[in-house]
């Protein structure tokens, strides 16, 4: 049984890996399109030799929304603010995969990036603060990558870990929701156009908003907790 269901969840994350990279080419077609329509360019020459940069673009920012998405499912989850909408045990299994999409996205990303010949990109831009282009704000993006995976491995190790050790390693959401905020704003390619800066207010925005929720949630949690031992006791 343990062995149907590892293989079944391969086949869902290779699926998913698939269905990321043909999303991120499409979506690098529609950039280019939307970047060369009417400009009398040659859109397949364009597309031919900067497809890899197209590629790598809609991949970021497609990671980006899936990010989004996943941290906001996720602090939905804690607040109960989606109970009347999902079961909990759908909204876990959309935040589960909206991860691994996530994940696979910003693979899909490193690679068009490691490929691509119009901003080129060595191996060592895996490497955190390795990368000569706009050194910080990319390392800050490389150390997201790896605390992503750590997280959305996770999934598959909490009942190994245990419960406590897998929500300790589960709060890192919000470094890596903060690392890829920065990484987009500092050393994406998108960040100048109107609609990307929207994108991150209305991210940052939400998330801010459920995690303001989520922290005086839990406040008065442990107000209520600590007035009904008095109360017992009068």
């Amino acid at each position: 049984m343990i062995a149907r269901e590892w293989l079944t969840r391969l086949t869902i994350g290779v699926t998913v890996v698939f269905t990321a990279a043909i999303g991120a080419l499409v979506g690098a077609g529609a950039i280019a399109l939307l970047i060369h329509v009417g400009s009398g360019l040659d859109l397949a020459g364009v597309l031919g030799s900067r497809l890899p940069w197209y590629t790598t673009r809609a991949a970021a920012i497609t990671a980006y929304l899936l990010l989004s998405g996943t941290t906001i499912l996720g602090l939905s989850i804690a607040t109960r603010a989606l109970d009347r909408l999902l079961s909990r045990a759908a909204a876990f299994a959309l935040h589960e995969w909206l991860s691994w999409l996530a994940l696979a996205c910003v693979g899909l990303h490193v690679g068009a990036l490691l490929v691509d010949s119009f901003q080129p990109f060595s191996l060592a831009a895996v490497l955190p603060f390795a990368s000569g282009y706009r050194q910080v704000a990319t390392g800050l993006g490389v150390l997201g990558l790896y605390l992503l995976a750590a997280i959305t491995i996770s999934f598959y190790l909490r009942s190994h870990i245990g419960q406590r050790a897998w929500r300790t390693l589960h709060y890192g959401s919000f470094a890596l929701y903060l690392l890829a905020t920065t990484h987009g704003i500092f050393a994406g390619a998108s960040q100048d156009l109107p609609w990307m800066r929207w994108v991150y207010m209305a991210s940052a925005a939400a998330v801010g908003f459920l995690l303001a929720s989520r922290i005086l949630e839990g406040r008065r949690g442990r107000t209520a907790r600590r007035s009904t031992p008095a109360a017992s006791a009068a």
